[in-house]
């Protein structure tokens, strides 16, 4: 009879010690601050932890593709998960990264395109063809309209960064098709840019973008949605004929002690429930495409995803691989 007491007490104590250990699980998710992160904590942090008691999310920003390959390169790991832009997360990129674990986070759930080896997409996002509605004779209708300077004189707003969809928005006003676009013909893009160079007003963060618009400084732009939404009510409108498509991406560093775990947040993260209440807070639609139908009604019919069918969808692989060459040329261009 001690003995059988003594197993029970045993058994008991290691479902203590492996309660303990659960509880103890922190999961540190890094993102990009600002109105962003919050709308994430809202609508994935705070729900996430009310279902699984037992993990814990620290919240860290901003985001650092640099930090996070320092911190695997040292064996000093100290993030979970991180929201990323387009330009990471690639096969290319798997030295620093774990892969997706899709026993756990079920891959068919993504629109097609958004979930790779080592990443899936937080949300869909993008760069769309705002314009003031009170400056403007009419209203654009794609980026033909965007480089007509006789039609829709004025000022352009954009934004001063080779991969900013402006090459892929030039060659599609010059009349390539959306599907031939790659790879990319650089000097033909610069040529078609050529002809509205002087009436182009360079920006560098979003807020400038808007600042632009607002004040008009400029009466077109190619600015993020976000930013074309918030001047609504000077009277920006959105035209939506073409737009190039950017997506923020989750991202788990290599070397995480809290893999599972992680796994576990990506997969409840990206359900319909959480990303249609993101869309309470911000233009970005789901990468969930069974939550595409359910968006909230705060940014509907302003969301990349109410669109799908005008995207344009800028290829990541090739900008990986031939970014320094263009930027390069893009810089040389901006001097002559």
């Amino acid at each position: 009879m001690q003995n059988n007491l003594w197993r029970a007490l045993l058994a008991g104590a290691f479902v203590l010690t492996a309660d303990a250990a659960l509880a103890e699980t922190t999961l540190t998710v890094s993102s990009y601050g600002g109105g962003y992160q919050e709308a994430q904590a809202k609508a994935y942090f705070a729900p996430f932890a009310a279902a699984h008691p037992e993990i814990t999310i620290r919240q860290d920003s901003p985001s650092s593709n640099a930090k996070l390959k320092a911190m695997v390169e040292s064996g000093a790991v100290d993030w979970d998960i991180m929201v990323t832009d387009d330009s990471f997360g690639l096969d290319s990129d798997a030295e620093w990264l774990e892969p997706i674990d899709y026993s756990i986070v079920n891959r068919d759930k993504f629109i097609p395109g958004t979930a790779g080896t080592y990443r899936i997409a937080s949300d869909i996002e993008a760069t769309v063809l705002a314009y003031d509605a009170n400056a403007l004779p009419a209203a654009p209708q794609g980026y033909k309209d965007f480089f007509d300077l006789e039609k829709f004189p004025g000022m352009r707003a954009v934004w001063k960064y080779a991969p900013s969809g402006i090459f892929e928005t030039a060659l599609l006003a010059d009349g390539v098709p959306a599907d031939k676009l790659y790879p990319l013909d650089v000097e033909r893009a610069l040529k078609k840019l050529d002809t509205i160079k002087d009436h182009i007003v360079w920006w560098d963060t979003g807020a400038q973008s808007e600042q632009l618009l607002d004040s008009g400084e400029a009466n077109m732009g190619l600015v993020w949605v976000s930013r074309a939404v918030s001047g609504a009510d000077q009277g920006i409108k959105i035209d939506w004929t073409q737009w190039t498509s950017q997506s923020g991406y989750w991202v788990v560093p290599k070397g995480t002690k809290n893999r599972e775990a992680a796994m576990k947040a990506l997969e409840f993260f990206t359900e319909p429930a959480q990303q249609i209440a993101f869309t309470q807070y911000m233009p970005y639609g789901p990468s969930n495409k069974t939550a595409v139908a359910g968006v909230s009604e705060t940014f509907k019919g302003n969301l990349p995803t109410d669109h799908l069918d005008n995207r344009v969808l800028m290829d990541a692989d090739w900008w990986a691989k031939n970014g320094a060459d263009v930027d390069m040329r893009f810089q040389e261009w901006l001097l002559e």
